[in-house]
């Protein structure tokens, strides 16, 4: 059977992260996720094995840089009839309800649409100087203010086959008949940013930094979409900020999320 709801991503050097952010989106309705890697050097194939031995993975090498719109193109091209939605998100990003629904229940709402543009809430290194243990869902809890212009960056669930080609970004794509994306409140959303942020319905939570060390370690490396490098005016200036407010709602999936992942109730659980 065809699934309602799968996720696309390509990856590099995710190993240790792999499990929990596939265990979390199978408790929010995805059914499928297409894996591409993008030369990694860790052990992230012996945690994907069990999952693609299943199906639930279909897993594919993706060689060159920078790969990601190239990737994305070609997931589009390959995948179009093999699910009803697709999500276009990284390995740092965790797609959701907070009206707790699995996100294949909201998207009913939308099917008369191309494509849903959820809105980013960004997460800093709630002061973690190098990887803590444990899950990146209870370890980095400090964010951007939802007002903030950043918030209003979007990342693209579509129908694939109503969809004609990725856009300039990983963040949007084009569709056929001209037709357009649209946001959690139904309006026009044709490029990578929102009119203004709405987290009501859907939300995605981007572990952008996770720890101090990861940070500085991706702010060196180029852009995976163009290749460019990243900026570096102001960089403490925005960590600073993207740790300027707790936040805790993803929370209501811990108790479920660490049972599928074998692990014993914590104490952050019943916060």
């Amino acid at each position: 059977m065809t699934p309602y709801l799968s996720i696309a991503a390509i990856y590099r050097n995710e190993g240790p992260y792999l499990r929990e952010w596939i265990e979390f989106h199978k408790l929010v309705g995805v059914e499928r996720f297409f894996l591409y890697n993008n030369e990694s050097t860790d052990d992230h194939l012996e945690v994907l094995a069990p999952y693609i031995d299943e199906g639930l993975v279909v897993w594919e090498d993706f060689p060159g840089f920078p790969p990601q719109l190239t990737c994305y193109q070609h997931c589009v091209e390959t995948h179009r009839h093999d699910a009803r939605w697709m999500a276009f998100i990284d390995v740092d990003e965790f797609l959701f309800s907070p009206t707790w629904q699995p996100v294949s229940e909201v998207l009913r709402d939308y099917e008369q649409h191309p494509g849903v543009a959820v809105n980013c809430v960004v997460f800093g290194t709630s002061g973690h100087e190098t990887p803590p243990p444990g899950l990146v869902l209870e370890n980095y809890t400090r964010r951007l203010g939802l007002e903030r212009p950043r918030t209003r960056a979007v990342k693209a669930i579509v129908h694939p086959a109503r969809t004609e080609r990725v856009g300039r970004s990983a963040h949007y794509f084009i569709y056929h008949d001209r037709a357009k994306a649209v946001d959690e409140l139904h309006r026009r959303t044709p490029g990578h940013m929102s009119e203004s942020a709405s987290v009501e319905r859907l939300r995605i939570n981007h572990y952008f930094t996770r720890s101090q060390e990861e940070r500085l370690r991706k702010l060196a490396a180029p852009r995976v979409d163009n290749g460019e490098q990243k900026p570096q005016e102001g960089v403490e200036e925005r960590d600073r900020r993207l740790n300027e407010e707790p936040d805790h709602l993803i929370w209501h999936y811990l108790p479920a999320l660490r049972e599928a992942l074998g692990l014993e109730p914590a104490a952050a659980d019943s916060r």
